[in-house]
């Protein structure tokens, strides 16, 4: 028996589990505003401003913006599909499709970009369970039977840590100097808690609201795989706001599948001269997109989002120039038109 490391390691895992259960607390007030994670990327600061947000009145519009600048950082989406998306594995089966919704995003095609990244989620699910339990799970659409990826995830985290526990402490087990079976023991049982807790959001989200049954169950949220894809409602939100919500599920995949197989690294593996050349590519989708917004309300006869309340005043700034560019030339358009 080894005090001193069983010492450190259940201070350490019990600080995580106090930040998740913060994160795990913000999330459930989050949730009546269906905003429903913060997601395991998230940033220590994030925690405190949205617990705020969270307590005021009528905070919607704000929470949206917190997420919608986090979105439009567009470095940090890039990383986030090219430094870890890309790299998962089964994710990165469906990194085309993750890229033609983010472009779409950008381009305020909202349910395109929705109904690209469903099936990214499921498909992703679907081909974890296929890894582990065989190709019976090939035809697998049922939430409930695609949501068994998540004890098998858990298992394997739990496994892991076990693994990584006597790699840090490899000299102690050679000196016969060990955590002994019941210290072990505990330790492991505190990595559960961690990965469960982050994971229950997640689950909660696609079993409650995103994959709900609406054949069994009463719809709480219109944002429904089922309702979208049978066209069961007329009106399906295709918003910014849900795509966010596809997009941070994406953000929990990657994390838990990172965390449970061999080769994946918990910070991004993105070039940064590759970063900063879809920089440009993506930033100038949405130059491209705001010059057109008048003339997307038009064909559409509603109002198109425009994305500068969300922007950094700087890139507000470097694209006044190229936006105006692109509005003249089809102004002129329109002039040929008459």
């Amino acid at each position: 028996m080894n005090k001193k490391i069983f010492e450190e390691e259940i201070n350490q895992i019990d600080r995580e589990i106090e930040l998740v259960k913060r994160l795990d607390s913000v999330n459930n007030k989050l949730h009546k505003f269906n905003w429903i994670f913060l997601h395991p990327y998230s940033q220590g600061m994030d925690i405190e401003i949205l617990r705020k947000l969270s307590l005021e009145e009528n905070p919607e519009e704000k929470i949206l913006a917190f997420y919608a600048r986090k979105f439009l950082d567009l470095r940090t989406t890039i990383h986030f599909v090219e430094g870890f998306y890309k790299t998962r594995p089964f994710l990165k089966d469906y990194i085309s499709s993750i890229r033609e919704s983010v472009i779409l995003c950008l381009q305020k095609d909202f349910k395109g970009a929705i109904t690209v990244l469903i099936p990214v989620i499921e498909g992703t699910l679907r081909k974890y369970l296929i890894s582990r339990k065989g190709e019976q799970k090939k035809h697998t659409i049922d939430i409930k039977e695609l949501l068994k990826a998540i004890p098998i995830l858990t298992d394997e985290y739990v496994e892991r840590s076990k693994n990584g526990l006597k790699s840090r402490h490899k000299h102690s087990i050679e000196a016969n100097n060990y955590l002994d079976f019941n210290q072990e023991k505990e330790l492991l049982k505190r990595n559960r808690m961690y990965f469960e807790l982050w994971m229950k959001q997640l689950k909660n989200y696609l079993e409650n609201n995103l994959y709900l049954n609406t054949k069994h169950n009463e719809v709480q949220d219109s944002f429904n795989r089922h309702l979208i894809f049978h066209a069961l409602e007329d009106n399906i939100e295709y918003s910014f706001a849900n795509y966010l919500r596809l997009f941070n599920s994406l953000n929990f995949l990657s994390w838990a599948i990172g965390l449970t197989n061999d080769g994946c690294s918990v910070l991004s593996v993105a070039n940064e001269d590759e970063v900063k050349s879809l920089w440009v590519d993506y930033l100038n989708i949405l130059i491209a997109s705001e010059a057109l917004t008048e003339t997307k309300s038009n064909i559409h006869e509603k109002d198109i989002l425009s994305f500068k309340p969300y922007l950094d005043k700087a890139v507000i700034n470097a694209i006044k120039r190229p936006e105006a560019i692109i509005k003249k030339g089809v102004k002129l358009h329109d002039f040929l038109k008459k």
